[in-house]
């Protein structure tokens, strides 16, 4: 009899046994791609072979994380991420009788992944002439910027900023032409850019083609009607005129826009003054003083503060 009660108290030792053994321990750690500990990293753990199994582990200030598994005859799938970081997912085995598998994930940071990808955009095929065109027109070397900027457009005829660069060039030395080609170039990839409708209104206006400048220009004002400059230029052109009874109220509507446009307050103060309001032409001038003190009318704003 005792034999007997031996031998059923072994077999209701082995399940234990054997559920104990079947344990599997992990730890392990996540970096970012040079090593350094990534905090607060959350680990999500599934199994394909038991459904409602899903278990959530977040990394310690050392980037560590450790776990209990009780079935470890199975495979695992980590799925590892981080704010900031291209999540990664692997499938791991637990490690049998008391042994720890040890884990180490590496996160590869999106803002480097971006840096890597805008870097390797950059020395594509006509990305790379404009970038080096940009270079030496920043070094005051025009000709040989605008030779690369040729470049890139013949590479990429889509890169606008490319015409829109080498247009710039072409006006500035008086070839408003090529300009109003440039411009139109630009254009014809992005119709509503503000700094091709000007290239192509600067260009139209050197050529004294005044047709063209008012399509331009009424394309800008379509697509752009909160820009100040809009108003002041049409005011100017009256102001050129002798005309301030009509250059006097756009000045004010480029005011309404930007109470802070310098060259709008001078010119309305002045059309004050010349038209008798000097109650009005004095605080404007005094307000264009106090905002822009080194605009390059304030000394003739000051002279004329005396005589009011």
């Amino acid at each position: 009899m005792k034999f007997t009660r031996l031998v059923a108290g072994a077999l209701l030792l082995v399940p234990s046994l054997l559920f104990a053994q079947a344990q599997g321990r992990i730890k392990g750690i996540v970096t970012d791609m040079k090593g350094n500990p990534i905090a607060g990293a959350k680990i999500v753990m599934t199994c394909h072979d038991i459904a409602n199994f899903h278990k959530e582990l977040a990394t310690d200030a050392k980037g560590g994380f450790a776990t209990l598994i009780v079935d470890a005859t199975r495979q695992y799938l980590f799925h590892v991420e981080a704010k900031g970081y291209v999540p990664v997912e692997h499938l791991e085995k637990p490690r049998i009788g008391g042994e720890t598998l040890e884990l180490a994930y590496s996160l590869q940071s999106i803002k480097d992944l971006q840096a890597v990808a805008q870097e390797q955009a950059l020395e594509q095929p006509g990305f790379k002439e404009a970038r080096e065109g940009q270079m030496l027109l920043e070094a005051g070397k025009t000709v040989e910027a605008r030779a690369k900027f040729a470049e890139a457009v013949l590479a990429k005829p889509d890169l606008y900023l490319a015409w829109l660069a080498m247009g710039d060039i072409d006006q500035k030395a008086g070839r408003n032409d090529d300009a109003l080609m440039a411009a139109e170039k630009c254009l014809a990839t992005k119709p509503d850019l503000p700094q091709c409708l000007a290239l192509a209104m600067n260009a139209t206006q050197a050529k004294g083609d005044s047709t063209a400048y008012q399509k331009y220009l009424e394309r800008y004002k379509a697509t752009h009607p909160t820009d100040p400059s809009v108003y002041y230029n049409d005011a100017v052109d009256f102001l050129n005129k002798g005309d301030d009874a009509k250059a006097q109220p756009l000045l004010e509507k480029a005011l309404e826009v930007d109470a802070k446009f310098a060259d709008a307050m001078f010119q309305l103060g002045m059309v004050y003054f010349r038209t008798g309001d000097t109650a009005k032409a004095k605080a404007m001038l005094q307000r264009f003083l106090d905002s822009a003190p080194n605009h390059k009318e304030a000394p003739t704003a000051k002279e004329m503060l005396k005589y009011m």
